[in-house]
């Protein structure tokens, strides 16, 4: 590196010595500037300008030494300038997790994430993860730092409020996904840090994620979703609609409860999903578009189902008319009484309320997804026609998360041999 110095006293009792550091990018060009301010006897400020921050001003970095004489000074300054360049001195050294996570907020998370996850997300950090490095300087956050908040997170006191089958709110111990997940945020947002050069490294890479066993999620083989169909009769015909919708199209609750009329193709048979109804604390129930750009698609339905649909907007003007002006015309097609969009809980809860009822297997409203999945391939549907109709990007994804064996497949494939060789 070249460097050209030149000297220019600008106050009294006050000496700068101005830095261009010259050929550092291209040939020639001045990329930083440095300078020397004298703060008493021994004492001198080195302040280097170098890049701009997210509103275009230049940022400062500044730092305080001691030196006996000005060239000693000088020296300091140059491997200060060497330093700044190669991200060795961060930007904002004495900001704290806290002012960071603040920082973050504002510049990325209400700005990238969407709604619902930025609401899960500000949750792990309000709860626990400022309440433990809140106080931290970010450049003081070491890989130990982050193995011992995880060791606590795994501790028997840490509990969180959830709702059990009765609808009682009741404490439970974190779950090793909720482990992995806070993991997975503090990593993200000390990624962050280093693409904005306020860390020079991320130390949550030096440490292994917590272990997770994904669990195996329940579905429904073709016998038991003949029961669920049978129980559905004597269930509202709003709630019939939702299941058999659902079942036979593998959408998601959002896709469901984001549906209009308009989406509905009574005469071709299909659904056309372009959106997902979702709901924050902050926003109520609002609509977004769908989880990504495959998950908007069309998706052909059967006559049991354009036949409740049938049914179900009978009964659905019905009730529109009976409203009369109470009624909020939103064109969803899963609504409340007066015509507001339903809650997505709204679904879950009634679900969950349902299969305890009728002593069917519990599984969960999603379950549903991975049931209808797990019944086209078994029937040798196309993975990458199921693969589609569910708005899966890569087929791996269908096969490793939403296709489980079937029980009467197994035994089958069991016979095979027996037949071949025996």
């Amino acid at each position: 590196m070249n460097l050209k110095i030149g000297f220019k006293k600008l106050e009294k009792n006050k000496l700068y010595i101005k830095i261009l550091a010259i050929g550092i990018l291209k040939g020639g060009e001045k990329v930083m500037a440095g300078y020397l301010e004298k703060r008493g006897k021994r004492s001198w400020r080195l302040i280097v300008s170098h890049g701009f921050d997210s509103y275009g001003n230049r940022i400062r970095y500044t730092k305080s030494i001691k030196a006996n004489s000005r060239r000693e000074a000088d020296k300091e300054l140059v491997n200060f300038v060497y330093e700044v360049e190669n991200g060795i001195v961060l930007q904002n050294s004495s900001m704290t997790f806290k002012e960071f996570t603040d920082l973050w907020a504002k510049n990325y998370g209400k700005k990238e994430l969407s709604p619902k996850t930025y609401e899960r997300y500000k949750g792990m950090l309000e709860s626990r993860i400022i309440p433990y490095f809140g106080h931290y300087k970010l450049c003081d956050i070491k890989p130990p730092h982050i193995m011992n908040f995880y060791d606590y997170l795994s501790k028997d006191h840490q509990l969180k409020r959830c709702k059990n089958h009765n609808g009682k709110t009741v404490m439970k111990s974190l779950s090793s996904k909720t482990i992995l997940e806070h993991h997975r945020l503090l990593h993200a947002m000390l990624q962050n840090a280093v693409y904005w050069q306020i860390l020079p490294f991320n130390p949550a890479d030096r440490v292994k994620p917590p272990k997770h066993q994904r669990p195996q999620i329940k579905y429904y083989d073709d016998i038991q979703c003949k029961q669920l169909l049978e129980a559905l009769e004597n269930e509202e015909i709003k709630f019939q609609t939702i299941v058999i919708l659902t079942l036979f199209t593998g959408m998601r609750r959002g896709e469901v409860l984001g549906l209009e009329w308009s989406d509905i193709d009574f005469k071709e048979g299909f659904v056309n999903i372009t959106k997902a109804s979702q709901y924050t604390s902050e926003k109520g129930i609002f609509v977004k578009d769908p989880k990504t750009h495959s998950s908007i698609r069309k998706v052909g339905i059967p006559d049991i189902v354009i036949n409740i649909l049938n049914k179900y907007k009978t009964w659905y003007d019905a009730e529109k008319e009976r409203c009369g002006d109470l009624w909020n015309n939103s064109n969803r097609l899963f609504v409340t009484w007066n015509g507001n969009p339903m809650h997505p809980d709204t679904v879950t809860d009634w679900f969950r309320s349902f299969i305890e009822k009728n002593n069917l297997p519990k599984i969960t409203f999603h379950g549903l997804r991975h049931t209808n999945a797990t019944l086209l391939i078994s029937k040798n549907v196309d993975v990458a026609v199921v693969a589609s109709r569910l708005g899966h990007a890569q087929i791996t994804t269908t096969l490793n998360f939403y296709v489980h064996p079937v029980e009467a497949h197994n035994k089958e494939a069991g016979n095979v041999l027996e037949k071949m060789l025996v």
